[in-house]
């Protein structure tokens, strides 16, 4: 039996084969003609599978080589055909624009799917030679860091089993010399739970360090059982480590926007073998959304353990609520005094650009004359909050009565206790302030650009939990009207929380440190 492909399509980095007469629930594979692989199909509707070209279940990228797509009933092979497959080839780009991983499509001698990764063909001279020049410095000190890391790993590593009651802990950052959210609640509850743990938190990409300090830097991860980061590592991409669970403690609780592997190919996406590679294990906030994230790490579901997110169990917190509310209040005269009196909204988008060092946000897509005079009209202060990445907004004097700028406090989650009502965009900081049940407003402005430039990995306008306004007039003429389609934000619940409770830290603790997630899955099945 010959079975017809209808059409390919690509979603980013998932090809979908659509079958015409397929009516039958025999499993789909790519198999390779020199026999090493044989990758199944992910059955996504009747007669449509599916493939994930960065992970298709290896944790790994599809590998290179020559593939038929066959249906299997047992020792039966069906072959498939289709007319015009080349339209469908694909290329994405990595590594500074040098490299480039292809998928192409040919019918010739029987249906064939090809995946080819190298050297861009048509690079200029120039370019070349720039790549030559930097690859040789930075391959050279990683080559010195490594043989230093080879070392202090055979000097310090354990030698003995090891041992979950008395591990070596080390809390990682590459993104910032103090540590996140997450991280911050974790060792608090390493701390009263008396477990010891050492740190690094660096800002690799935005400051030098001396030898001295990778040294120091290098022996901490060479001891290390456990190792738990809190958002990419620039380190972990070019170093394998050994020997030591490696989880993932990222911000992002349910967020939009594309990043890692779920945007492979677009400018600043990982290698096909980067750090994330390296993870035993990351954290979600429940079983029905993990397969974002571990989309976007290029590993398996099951490594994407439904934890909850550490920051939540502050969050949740009733006392921590009350005395930090008393604080900000106490902090902000302005705000005490409008305590109860106005509607307060919070601005807090994130960032445009491709990293922290190029991150910003177009003030001029807002109108401060039209907010002071829609907060006069209807109570309310204005409040910003913009991303880590980007400066402060500079309040006019004759608008500061009602406008406020809160950007330097360090705790967006805080504010979230005096808010009634939260603009975003993209961002995560919707996953907390969804437990506050109060609504929200998506001013998105650039979805569109956002989409393609970015990308998302999951149906933004399907999935926010509120009203979506694309102009300032539309976020405007929604705050007058209290138009937020709040009815939206207890579907989101429902779908990206297992446990609301203030027991993240420790279900890591249980489950990674002490090794009991089992009996957690178990009893679940």
């Amino acid at each position: 039996m010959t079975y017809y492909i209808d059409y390919i399509k690509w979603d980013r980095i998932w090809v979908y084969f659509h079958f015409q007469t397929k009516k039958d629930n025999r499993p789909v594979y790519l198999v390779s003609l020199d026999g090493r692989y044989k990758i199944p199909l992910i059955e996504d509707h009747p007669n449509t599978y599916k493939l994930n070209i960065t992970n298709p279940g290896n944790a790994a990228m599809l590998p290179t080589c020559v593939y038929q797509l066959r249906a299997y009933d047992g020792t039966h092979v069906a072959c498939v055909a289709w007319m015009n497959p080349q339209e469908c080839n694909r290329e994405f780009i990595y590594f500074h624009s040098e490299r480039s991983y292809k998928v192409q499509f040919t019918n010739r001698n029987g249906f064939k799917m090809l995946t080819t990764d190298g050297v861009r063909k048509n690079l200029n001279t120039v370019t070349r030679i720039l790549s030559l020049i930097r690859r040789t410095k930075h391959n050279t000190a990683k080559t010195v860091l490594r043989s230093i890391y080879r070392l202090e790993h055979l000097l310090h590593h354990r030698k003995t089993p090891l041992n979950r009651q008395n591990p070596n802990i080390l809390l990682m950052s590459d993104m910032s010399e103090e540590m996140g959210s997450n991280m911050a609640a974790f060792k608090n509850a390493l701390d009263r739970r008396g477990f010891k743990y050492d740190t690094s938190l660096r800002s690799v990409t935005t400051k030098h360090y001396s030898l001295r300090e990778w040294i120091r830097t290098l022996r901490k991860i060479a001891r290390a059982d456990f190792i738990f980061l809190d958002d990419h590592s620039q380190t972990t991409d070019w170093l394998k480590i050994k020997g030591t669970i490696i989880t993932q403690l990222w911000h992002s609780g349910a967020g939009f926007k594309s990043t890692g592997y779920s945007r492979f190919g677009m400018p600043a996406s990982p290698a096909p073998q980067s750090g994330h590679r390296q993870y035993t294990y990351g954290i979600a906030g429940s079983r029905k959304i993990r397969h974002f994230f571990s989309e976007v790490w290029g590993i398996n579901d099951e490594q994407v353990l439904p934890t909850g997110m550490p920051r939540l169990d502050e969050f949740l917190n009733e006392e921590y609520r009350k005395n930090t509310t008393k604080n900000i209040l106490k902090d902000y005269p302005i705000l005490n005094k409008y305590r109860g009196k106005k509607q307060f909204i919070l601005f807090a988008p994130t960032y445009r650009g491709e990293n922290k060092r190029h991150a910003y946000y177009p003030i001029e897509k807002l109108d401060m004359g039209k907010i002071y005079k829609m907060c006069k009209e209807t109570n309310s202060l204005f409040i910003f909050k913009m991303h880590p990445y980007v400066a402060p907004v500079q309040i006019p004097e004759e608008y500061s009565d009602k406008i406020l700028d809160l950007t330097n406090y360090k705790n967006i989650n805080d504010l979230f206790y005096i808010t009634d009502l939260l603009i975003t965009d993209y961002s995560s900081n919707i996953y907390e302030f969804s437990l506050m049940k109060k609504p929200m407003l998506f001013y998105a402005y650039d979805i569109d650009e956002y989409s393609k430039e970015r990308g998302f990995h999951r149906d933004y306008r399907e999935n926010v939990p509120g009203k979506i306004v694309e102009t300032f007039s539309d976020m405007i003429r929604a705050i007058y009207n209290k138009d937020y389609e709040f009815h939206r934000v207890e579907e989101y619940i429902n779908n990206n929380f297992e446990n609301i409770d203030t027991h993240a830290c420790d279900r890591i603790i249980d489950w990674i440190i002490l090794n009991k997630k089992r009996d957690y899955l178990e009893e679940e099945n």
